[in-house]
């Protein structure tokens, strides 16, 4: 029976500094998740946002008022 590299890996303890790069790739993967599906969620909005603008009329521009010269 032979043992492959995985496996030794397996059988032995993490070390501190091990644990502590799991825990911080977890973490940052999961901050990541969270900036992407707030990214999508904006991204949607602001899409919806920029349809109805276009669909909505547009109002006249008001007059310029002439300044007196003096």
């Amino acid at each position: 029976m032979s043992f492959t590299s995985t496996q030794l890996q397996a059988a032995r303890p993490e070390t501190r500094a091990e644990v502590t790069d799991r825990i911080a790739r977890e973490i940052i993967d999961a901050e990541t998740a969270a900036r992407e599906q707030q990214v999508e969620r904006l991204r949607t909005a602001r899409l919806r946002k920029e349809a109805a603008e276009r669909s909505a009329p547009r109002p006249a521009p008001a007059p310029k008022r002439r300044v007196a010269a003096r």
